[in-house]
């Protein structure tokens, strides 16, 4: 592994209280597959000119006793992870989405957790190349205490676009905006609104529904994967529209929540970016700015949930933003990373494939979670993969409503 460091800047930076609760999430990313040459000479200097412009990406989590995170960054010492991988005459096939490698194994000593990452030498961001003499695959690796899909997408892009225009870093600056204070008086300021009792729960749900998981019957859960093409996106909206004029915002993603949502629940659960949302957070902000926003489903559609719930949600914003679930069974989550992919990376060229990176040798065990959610990416440019996971009879009606909308593929795979 290779470093590269940021030439001259030595800062440090005190992360947010809401960014120093990201520890528990793993360090993520997406591997993206090209059929024309990725020169990892101009790929390093891409990365050297995003460094130099934000050097918190090549920095290093410290905590002291007593003290708040920070990311301290040491110029010519610590920097950015750079792995290249020749895999020389193997063959890299891709042609079956659902079961896509990534033909890397995890020997270089990456953390899985970002809170592994603490007071060790190690980087926040690996930027991997790995190829054969046909394909090259992009690695962009991140430790989740400084960077959210909001963010995680864009550093992508602006790696592509440094990468294609050696001066695109210069001309665009600032990359991001750095000032992880907003976050927490947004947070701080929406807790105000809370009555008492939400203030309460908002404060121990979490630490409830994480510990919830740890105690579930892991025995009656199934997770589901299929590939969705636009075309069956627009069915899916088709089919549930029901609004008799456009007075209310009606997304795709609102009806494939609805559609994903076969039996009654109380709680319906979803990350919203803020840097849109217009709430004094920036749309370069850098950092972590997903609320999760939580609500309830009515009583009169017998708790199914409606896409109208979801607009009415979000449309509160900044009201509801706690993370309050039911403490039963009858909550729902659900995740698209979707418009966080708007551009899609072409690194000179045309991008055949993205897919949501893991280490051939440490496979992620969806069914481990045991938590009922959905999450939506884009593979191609028409193909998403959609991953279910719920109690085995709840995935098997989400498989035969998929089935009658014309999926022809679906994995399903059990505790």
């Amino acid at each position: 592994m290779e470093l590269i460091t940021n030439s001259n800047v030595h800062q440090e930076y005190q992360l947010s209280k809401f960014d120093s609760q990201m520890g528990v999430w793993p360090y993520y990313g997406v591997i993206s597959w090209y059929q024309h040459q990725i020169d990892s000479h101009r790929l390093k200097i891409a990365i050297q000119q995003i460094v130099d412009s934000v050097p918190i990406f090549g920095g290093r989590l410290v905590k002291k006793l007593f003290s708040p995170l920070k990311v301290v960054c040491n110029p010519q010492k610590s920097g950015v992870g750079f792995i290249e991988i020749d895999l020389d005459e193997q063959e890299i096939n891709l042609d079956n989405l659902l079961d896509a490698k990534t033909y890397v194994k995890n020997e270089f000593n990456i953390p899985k957790n970002s809170s592994d990452a603490i007071n060790k030498d190690l980087p926040l961001v690996y930027v991997i190349l790995n190829h054969n003499q046909n394909y090259y695959g992009v690695t962009l690796f991140v430790n989740h205490f400084i960077v959210d899909g909001g963010t995680y997408f864009l550093l992508l892009e602006y790696l592509s676009q440094a990468y294609e225009d050696p001066e695109y870093v210069a001309k665009s600056e600032p990359l991001f905006t750095i000032d992880f204070h907003k976050i927490d008086d947004f947070m701080a300021a929406s807790f105000k609104k809370l009555s008492w009792k939400d203030k309460l729960l908002s404060s121990t749900s979490f630490i409830v529904f994480v510990l919830n998981g740890f105690f579930q019957n892991k025995n009656n859960w199934s997770s589901l994967e299929c590939i969705l093409t636009k075309e069956k996106l627009d069915l899916i909206k088709w089919k549930n529209k029901n609004l008799s004029n456009e007075e209310i915002a009606y997304s795709t993603n609102d009806a494939l929540f609805e559609f994903l949502s076969v039996i009654p629940i109380k709680r319906f659960i979803f990350p919203c970016n803020l840097r849109y949302r217009n709430v004094g957070i920036p749309e370069n902000y850098l950092g972590n700015a997903e609320a999760v926003v939580s609500d309830l489903t009515k009583p009169e559609n017998n708790y199914m949930l409606k896409h109208t719930d979801v607009r009415k949600s979000v449309n509160q914003l900044p009201g509801i933003y706690s993370f309050v679930p039911t403490f039963n069974s009858k909550y729902m989550g659900h995740n698209s990373w979707v418009k966080l992919q708007n551009y899609l990376p072409g690194f000179g060229e045309k991008l055949i494939l993205q897919k949501f990176f893991e280490f051939d040798d440490i496979p992620k065990d969806l069914l481990s979670f045991a938590c009922k959610s959905s999450l939506i990416y884009r593979l191609t440019e028409n193909e998403y993969l959609l991953i279910y996971i719920n109690l085995k009879n709840v995935v098997s009606q989400v498989e035969k409503k998929l089935i009658n909308l014309g999926v022809e593929e679906i994995i399903i795979k059990t505790s």
